[in-house]
């Protein structure tokens, strides 16, 4: 992990300040993939009811997912599933620090848009609201990429996918 006692910080007080401060961690570590299939994978070991597998090969997602809400959900439901209640509530906490750390950068509008890691906390922001995705779109605004999330309802979300975009920019460069 990218740092123990700035991510413990993070948990106690999920600010703006101790957010960023995490996420700037995982953005400089050379595992952070922003659009990869790591997690989707694992995932895949829920569906076949291997609790215990996803939880080992959850280990391997840190720090690339450490900030990333899903991850922590599924590790809650993992290992609720296992019968590791304590474990579970944590990560079940760990799930709303990293929903309010997300939170904290913005107010999901164009002028102060969400700071995100990938494409999945943008939807499981939405979700935690109760929010449907009718569509997405990419948007360059001052330097920035903007997604932006129609939903079903007819509200829209921006989220700051600027630093995603460099990180897959700077993979593709030969």
């Amino acid at each position: 992990m990218p740092d123990d006692d700035q991510f413990m910080q993070f948990l106690k007080e999920p600010s703006y300040e101790n957010y960023v401060r995490v996420r700037n961690l995982v953005l400089a570590h050379p595992a952070y993939d922003p659009y990869g299939n790591q997690l989707n994978e694992a995932m895949q070991l829920l569906d076949k009811s291997d609790w215990a597998g996803f939880i080992d090969k959850g280990r391997e997602l840190i720090p690339n997912f450490l900030l990333s809400p899903r991850f922590h959900l599924a590790r809650s439901f993992a290992l609720k599933q296992l019968g590791d209640e304590d474990s579970a509530d944590m990560e079940a906490a760990m799930y709303v620090c990293c929903i309010e750390g997300i939170r904290s950068t913005g107010d999901g509008s164009e002028d102060k848009p969400w700071l995100v890691l990938r494409t999945l906390d943008e939807y499981d922001m939405l979700e935690q609201m109760g929010k449907k995705s009718a569509g997405q779109s990419l948007h360059s605004k001052d330097d920035r990429s903007l997604d932006r999330i129609q939903c079903e309802d007819g509200s829209a979300y921006w989220f700051d996918v600027t630093d995603a975009f460099k990180k897959l920019s700077d993979d593709l460069k030969p």
